[in-house]
């Protein structure tokens, strides 16, 4: 269980929420990080900061550095997540569009654009 990375562990934790929620159940497999989960589920349940597998990323997640911790939520996924987006986003570049683009005919010439007729503010009474 030593090998487990924090990543590892959320999952296990996402998918024993999922089956608390109604979904489908978190089973344990042979191989692989789901081999752990019933160890995971009795480490997380005999914490004192665990809330109910339902609270999961909400009140309570996985600590940072022990990741066999839990411990309470400072700020909601939603606040975490901007946060991320502001340090690692980019500005997009200002894009500037020409007021009058010029017009090409079917050969490549330049053409004029099509005049429309003003109609006068009279002419639509009649």
């Amino acid at each position: 269980m030593n090998d487990l990375t924090r990543r590892n562990i959320r999952y296990i934790c996402f998918r024993l929420q999922t089956e608390a929620e109604g979904g489908n159940k978190a089973t344990p497999e042979e191989t692989g990080i789901m081999s752990h989960i019933d160890e995971i589920k009795e480490q997380m349940e005999a914490q004192e900061e665990f809330g109910g597998w339902k609270k999961f990323g909400k009140t309570w997640d996985i600590d940072e550095k022990a990741k066999l911790v839990a411990v309470n939520r400072t700020s909601s996924l939603q606040t975490e997540w901007n946060k991320v987006l502001k340090k690692e986003a980019k500005d997009l570049p200002t894009v500037h569009t020409a007021s009058s683009t010029p017009l090409r005919g079917p050969g490549g010439k330049f053409i004029s654009k099509p005049k429309t007729e003003k109609k006068s503010f009279w002419k639509n009474l009649v």
